[in-house]
């Protein structure tokens, strides 16, 4: 369900008392609901058999977004990000020229990237520091994408996780005039209260309390322009909290 205010593009009205605890400021999704109920959202067309719910900003602009694959085998032709792309995979698969993104993959393309998708399907988190170019491929670089499987059993060992009191924190290295950042927050204590300053969290794994409001895994929380807001994290109490963040 949607317990946020509806989101631009025209998500479902909210029947949730979340706004009075915190979360007014940022529109809230449970991506299960997404995944079963999909008809219930202001989806467009994106491309044939693929469609687009923004949630916050705009198709032609930098902007937060899910996509869907509406048939299997779906694909998008190729294009060019001047800017960084991050695509988290809710459930399914993507695949381009750099290989296949199974369900809890997250991807990060780099400025002057490009790709064809071909044989996807699924539900998608986007994130687009500018919009994709169908028309200027040729001006496409050789690259090679940051992939992280949040999924892997050793997910936590694999990144440079730095340790702060009941916390850990990875920052995404990514470039820096590509106009999007990524960070995982790990907080293992209901009294550690960790600020994040963003337009997105992901709740991967535990139970997390983003604004006062305890939030479980599969929770998307997102700002409702394309300006960082804050995020104020702590884990539940019996619970561990994980979390992904990207930022503009």
């Amino acid at each position: 369900m949607l317990l946020g205010l509806a989101c631009a593009g025209g998500c479902r009205s909210a029947e949730s008392s979340t706004d009075v605890q915190g979360l007014s400021a940022k529109t809230v999704l449970d991506l299960g609901d997404v995944k079963d109920n999909p008809g219930g959202y202001g989806w467009f067309d994106f491309r044939p058999n693929v469609q687009k719910l923004i949630l916050s900003g705009a198709a032609e602009t930098e902007h937060i977004a899910i996509l869907w694959y509406t048939a299997k085998a779906g694909g998008v032709g190729l294009h060019r990000h001047s800017k960084t792309e991050s695509v988290y995979v809710i459930e399914g698969s993507q695949t381009d020229a750099k290989g296949v993104y199974p369900t809890g993959t997250v991807y990060f393309n780099p400025p002057g990237s490009g790709h064809q998708i071909t044989n996807s399907s699924g539900f998608f988190i986007l994130a687009y520091a500018s919009p994709p170019d169908f028309t200027n491929t040729a001006l496409i670089d050789e690259y090679t994408p940051i992939r992280i499987d949040t999924k892997a059993p050793d997910f936590m060992n694999e990144h440079p996780f730095e340790r702060k009191a009941s916390m850990r924190t990875f920052a995404v290295p990514l470039d820096s005039g590509g106009g999007l950042s990524g960070k995982f927050i790990e907080v293992t204590s209901a009294e550690e209260r960790h600020q994040y300053d963003g337009n997105y969290l992901l709740v991967l794994d535990g139970s997390c309390v983003i604004e006062g409001v305890p939030l479980g895994e599969q929770t998307l929380v997102v700002a409702k322009t394309v300006h960082p807001e804050p995020f104020t994290v702590s884990a539940a109490k019996g619970s561990t909290c994980l979390a992904m963040g990207v930022s503009f």
